[in-house]
């Protein structure tokens, strides 16, 4: 009996551990996942000493580092929930042990309290590795101290806490006040001459730092890593779990002292804490799924794969009004000839903003709107807006890729040689590099690429001053210039669409003869219809292009219902919305 009793109080205490790392590693891969896409695109990891050198401008840099290097990792879809997890655990098995070296009694609460902090702010997308790994290393310091550095050995760890800082930055504080507390608690030989001299050391590192080593701001050496943005705005929360943290050394001896003179049916119920603290984390995680953050990685990692079918395909089933997602569903539209035929089967923003992003020195803008002057051929705007990129936020993979593209496709193939040279360092990202490499001082390697050759022929045949705040119009200039640019010529008509510039589209019909179109495309058909039938003004004469007679019978099925419905507009559009909802008719009256 007593045997089956110690089975059971063993697999209480283990099963917990067991279903908090198999739960966090199924909350991020099914739920999470898209945290772990947007880190690693928004980072990149060198394999390279002076990307390693650069680390040591400041304390703290060799732990923003290990959290690059940790983020490189999550190129991979299943390595990213794995190792975070990992992390985390180990953060809660170094916890358990630290509070069974303080009270000799294993500590069911506090490990899964701190835990479930550390998931519950792991959740953010913007909460960047190397806060979890901050707390992980001061925690793993701390355990190591009081594991191996007891009495006249604690005089190490005093010893070894400015290069910790050097190291750590301003995760370091929360080693120097757990260790700060133990001394206090524990009484040791010399305990406060051991406090003072670990103070003192500290303020002399900071002070060197400051004058002598590094050009940074006092708040900044006091607190760096640790940013504002980098936490996903949840510094308030951070703290909060910080504060638990520190309050270990008191609260594990506390805790479980007061439930030593407790009878021991009074102490069985503890186990089952960890339990109801798993549920609790598991009903506060559900409303940090963000699906609208999923949905626009997913299309993002679409996007940059260049899977626009499986893109275009995905937001049809699985719309979306965010603008950045419409932006670049717009984008694999055009790249797969399919826009000015689809543009209104998707949310669109009258004012063109989904068209395309006005330059703006933000991020998240600044990041992607260079990929539209891309694809249709404006390739030295598109490398404008990468490096402004690269200026403000450093490499990162897909816009080191953009310059790498642009600056080939333009010839400049000792800049494309430096940049291939950075993506050579990276870790999972050199098949590329290689791959670029070869089209190096080769004009006829690019012009044979499918597509850095195709991007290379539709360049603009004279030069332009590029209007970044207004792209309208350097559509128009283009289309001026070369009224045979495919991608230029449907972004015109799109933009025409969009401002409901009817007899501008008819007037631009004859174009598409010109650029060679077979036929032409719905949304532009459903603009002419209209106008032909209402005889809103002369229509252009063309020559083996038409209006398909369906889309005219169509046109004329819409105008009927919508006359029999004119004297409510409320009752118009509940009338046209299933037929016709994804028309240029509905969005000219509608929207």
């Amino acid at each position: 009996m007593r045997t089956t009793n110690l089975k059971t109080s063993r697999f209480l205490h283990l099963l917990p551990y067991l279903l908090f790392f198999t739960g966090t590693v199924f909350y991020f891969y099914w739920f999470a996942n898209y945290i772990f896409f947007y880190q690693e695109k928004t980072s990149l990891f060198l394999v390279s000493f002076s990307y390693l050198k650069e680390h040591f401008d400041q304390p703290g840099g060799f732990l923003e580092y290990l959290g690059s290097l940790v983020s490189a990792f999550y190129y991979h879809k299943f390595t990213g929930p794995v190792l975070m997890g990992l992390i985390i655990f180990a953060s809660v098995l170094l916890v358990a042990r630290i509070a069974k070296i303080k009270t000799g009694k294993p500590a069911p609460v506090f490990p899964f309290l701190i835990g479930a902090g550390m998931v519950y702010l792991q959740a953010n997308y913007q909460y960047a590795a190397v806060n979890n790994l901050g707390i992980f290393l001061q925690l793993l310091f701390f355990y190591l101290t009081l594991r191996f550095f007891r009495k006249r050995l604690e005089w190490i760890p005093v010893l070894l806490f400015p290069g910790w800082y050097i190291l750590t930055g301003g995760f370091s504080w929360i080693f120097l006040v757990l260790f700060a507390v133990h001394l206090v608690i524990e009484r040791n030989e010399h305990w406060w001459k051991k406090i003072v001299l670990v103070l003192v050391l500290s303020a002399a590192a900071f002070f060197i730092s400051m004058e002598f080593l590094f050009y940074q701001t006092p708040a900044n050496l006091l607190v760096y890593p640790i940013e504002a943005q980098q936490t996903g705005m949840q510094l308030k929360e951070l703290a909060v779990l910080v504060f638990i943290i520190l309050l270990l050394p008191v609260l594990s001896k506390f805790k479980i002292s007061s439930l030593q003179n407790k009878k021991k049916k009074k102490i069985n119920w503890v186990q089952f804490v960890p339990f109801i603290i798993l549920i609790g984390l598991a009903f506060a995680l559900v409303p940090k799924i963000d699906k609208k953050n999923s949905h626009y990685f997913h299309v993002e990692e679409l996007f940059y794969k260049q899977q626009y079918e499986k893109l275009i395909a995905f937001n049809e089933a699985f719309p979306s009004t965010n603008r950045l997602t419409i932006f670049l569903n717009n984008i694999a539209l055009a790249e797969t000839g399919q826009l000015t035929d689809r543009l209104f089967e998707f949310p669109q923003d009258p004012n063109g903003g989904t068209l395309f992003l006005e330059w703006e020195m933000v991020g998240e803008v600044l990041k992607r709107g260079g990929y539209f002057y891309y694809t249709v051929g404006i390739i030295n705007e598109a490398q404008r807006w990468a490096y402004e990129y690269m200026v403000m936020r450093g490499y990162t993979p897909e816009g080191l890729k953009m310059l790498i593209k642009t600056e080939l496709i333009n010839g400049n193939y000792e800049v494309a040689q430096k940049y291939i040279h950075t993506l050579k360092q990276t870790i999972f990202y050199r098949q590329e590099a290689r791959a670029y490499e070869k089209l190096l001082f080769d004009d006829e390697a690019v012009d044979a690429h499918p597509e850095l050759g195709e991007k290379k022929r539709m360049k603009p045949e004279s030069d332009f001053f590029v209007l970044s705040d207004n792209p309208a119009a350097n559509l128009r200039q283009i289309v001026s210039t070369d009224s045979t640019h495919l991608f230029a010529l449907e972004y015109q008509f799109a933009w025409q669409l969009l401002q409901k510039d009817i007899e501008g589209i008819v007037e631009n019909l004859p174009l598409l003869e010109k650029s060679g179109y077979r036929r032409i495309p719905r949304h532009i058909q459903e603009a002419a219809a209209g106008y032909k039938q209402l005889q809103m003004g002369p229509f252009p004469e063309l020559g083996y292009l038409g209006i398909d007679p369906q889309i005219e019978q169509r046109f004329r099925r819409y105008y009927q219902v919508f006359q029999q419905n004119s004297s409510s507009r409320e009752r118009a559009h509940r009338a046209l919305y299933r037929d016709f909802s994804d028309t240029f008719w509905f969005y000219l009256f509608f929207k």
